[in-house]
């Protein structure tokens, strides 16, 4: 190649995006989750409402670490399948590299729609206090 890098170069560049993309999810998602557990507890007796929208938030985000757990899962099985035919037109392996690629963008959508749960039951709130609390001004 003109470039000089070879294929097993091009193989482990893939292999390293592709586990640090799944660190991130598991730090997103994960962390996420811990954070709003902690908040959960702050919040659980004051503020019942908004508790409903963070234990909402905080499934979609649990659901989010399970589907990056599956990539590192699926990725064994697709390598193994390649291994075994040595052809990467073999269905089982497009299937399952379609499989982990599809379970790396869910868990960056369901953390996205854990957090946008929660803001937008916190945003509700907020308004519903903000509005609540205007005094309206006396006629002059």
């Amino acid at each position: 190649m003109s470039n000089g890098l070879t294929p097993q170069d091009f193989t482990d560049l893939r292999n390293d995006a592709m586990r640090e993309g799944v660190k991130g999810l598991f730090l997103m998602n994960g962390g996420g989750s811990v954070a709003l557990l902690a908040f959960l507890q702050v919040i659980w007796k004051d503020i019942p409402s908004l508790a409903k929208y963070v234990v909402c938030g905080l499934v979609f985000l649990v659901v989010g670490v399970v589907l990056a757990g599956l990539v590192h899962f699926l990725r064994i099985h697709t390598a193994t399948t390649l291994q075994r035919t040595g052809d990467n037109r073999n269905r089982t392996f497009i299937r399952f590299q379609r499989f982990y690629f599809l379970c790396a963008y869910a868990s960056l959508v369901v953390f996205l729609a854990g957090m946008g749960v929660v803001l937008y039951g916190a945003w509700g709130i907020l308004l519903a206090v903000s509005t609540a609390s205007l005094v309206p001004c006396p006629p002059i």
